[in-house]
């Protein structure tokens, strides 16, 4: 992060500390390292938040239905969900911006840009490429096509831990 978007972070968080919005978790006993409670404006802004998300995406819908669901359920309900298999993201660690990206969504703004330069074919060859590893959930494919698509050299880790220079 740089120093001016820390400094920037510090004056909101200390903003909304002052005005009510949030505290240190259990601040009178020393605290709680980057844990906050929600204060009276914070709990109020939380409540209108989640009120407009639920209008927005649960009842301007008819065909879909509203629930209130524990977090903690049997493994088998997560599997059935897709939960479990399902939710593979590749993760890519910038290691001197310290920004984390989606491996996907890098592939799919190397897509976006080669559309907007006019080159359909490279796009559509990287996007049935890119679909097909992962569907198979193919790291390696994955991996390849990151070193295709990412144009400058980056030392990049998958979140399965594999660490590589990527430079094309």
């Amino acid at each position: 992060m740089s120093k001016q978007t820390d400094d920037f972070f510090k004056s909101i968080v200390s903003h909304s500390k002052e005005y009510g919005f949030v505290f240190q978790s259990s601040e009178i006993y020393d605290g709680l390292s980057a844990v906050y409670d929600y204060g009276q404006l914070g709990s109020e802004l939380k409540n209108n938040l989640k009120t407009y998300w639920w209008k927005s995406m649960v009842q301007l819908h008819e065909n879909i239905v509203g629930i209130d669901a524990a977090i903690f359920m049997h493994p088998t309900t997560w599997k059935a969900s897709g939960h479990v298999d399902g939710f593979n993201d590749p993760m890519i660690d910038n290691k001197d911006s310290k920004k984390r990206y989606r491996a996907d969504q890098l592939i799919e703004d190397k897509i976006a840009r080669y559309e907007a330069d006019g080159k359909t074919d490279k796009a559509a060859a990287l996007l049935e490429a890119l679909n097909v590893a992962l569907n198979a959930d193919d790291l390696a494919g994955l991996k390849l096509l990151l070193k295709i698509t990412i144009s400058f050299v980056l030392f990049l880790e998958l979140k399965t831990g594999l660490m590589y220079v990527s430079s094309t």
